[in-house]
């Protein structure tokens, strides 16, 4: 009985001793606290850390995006400038070949001492006019950082007209390259709507790139009204094009003899300015032909009322 007794308590004293070990404040209990607490803790700062990285790595990916961004934007403000001043270059290049001829021509006619005074005269009016044009060239080049904000300043334009004295101006110069200037333009041709100067720089880069291309033959400026638009075509029967190069020549920078702006610079003004069209048909060692076209314009009130 005793024995029994006595075992009984024993087996009571060690689940006592090991409910205390493992109690509240065990040793134990306080020691696997403090690593939980720890652990805890670490994965706090490592997830404050990570967060934070994920910030800083976010803000560097973005300022990333800002520089390629800014780089971008100065490469493509950079490709503007130098087109600006390349079309620039370009568009100078044609009147001021008509004043040199046409001061040359006077310049001939008094070194040989056989003056012709209506001819020096308009000789004198063309380089006139294409000084002036080129004065209004330089204003709009200050005003206008590209071609298409050149819609703003369309007005009604009498295109009989403006085709026939624009040709004009190019006779001297073509003759000096042996090629003869004929024109179909007829005077009951209706008005355009457009942007005279841009529509006098696409016939002058026609007519150049025809010269260049023809020695001792014919170049032609012709009109025609058909179904809703002028079609004006300037054609001549030189070299050619090569038959490789003839659909991309009104791309910028594409030429087999010049600088590839002439083309380029037509179709942006027809079909972005004017919402014409303009095209090339050529066969190569007889000739080129190059037609562009225009909307005839319809006033408003007369439109309205039908």
């Amino acid at each position: 009985m005793f024995s029994i007794t006595t075992t009984a308590a024993s087996q009571i004293d060690q689940q006592q001793i090991h409910l205390t070990v493992l109690g509240w404040g065990s040793p134990w209990f306080i020691s696997y606290a403090v690593l939980i607490i720890a652990a805890l803790i670490f994965l706090r700062i490592m997830f404050y850390k990570l967060r934070k990285a994920e910030r800083l790595a976010l803000k560097a990916e973005m300022r990333e995006t800002a520089l390629l961004t800014d780089n971008n934007t100065l490469d493509h403000l950079h490709r503007i400038k130098s087109e600006l001043f390349q079309n620039m270059s370009h568009d100078f290049k044609t009147p001021l070949t008509v004043i040199s001829t046409s001061v040359l021509n006077v310049t001939d006619m008094l070194e040989f001492d056989d003056i012709d005074k209506d001819e020096m005269r308009e000789s004198l009016a063309i380089a006139q006019r294409e000084i002036m044009r080129m004065s209004r060239m330089v204003d709009n080049a200050i005003k206008l950082p590209s071609l298409h904000d050149n819609r703003q300043d369309r007005t009604p334009i009498e295109i009989a007209t403006l085709l026939s004295e624009g040709a004009e101006v190019y006779r001297a110069l073509l003759k000096r390259n042996g090629n003869t200037l004929t024109t179909d333009i007829p005077a009951t041709l209706p008005k355009i709507f457009g942007n005279a100067d841009m529509l006098l720089q696409v016939l002058s880069n026609l007519l150049s790139n025809a010269n260049r291309y023809t020695k001792n033959g014919e170049i032609s400026v012709l009109a025609i009204e058909k179904c809703g638009v002028v079609a004006i075509t300037v054609r001549d029967n030189g070299s050619g094009v090569d038959p490789d190069l003839l659909p991309h020549i009104f791309e910028r920078g594409v030429s087999d003899n010049g600088s590839g702006l002439g083309l380029s610079i037509c179709k942006l003004a027809i079909e972005e300015v004017h919402k014409g069209t303009i095209s090339a048909q050529s066969t190569y060692g007889q000739g080129t032909d190059i037609t562009f076209t225009l909307p005839i314009y319809v006033h408003r009130s007369r439109k309205l009322g039908g």
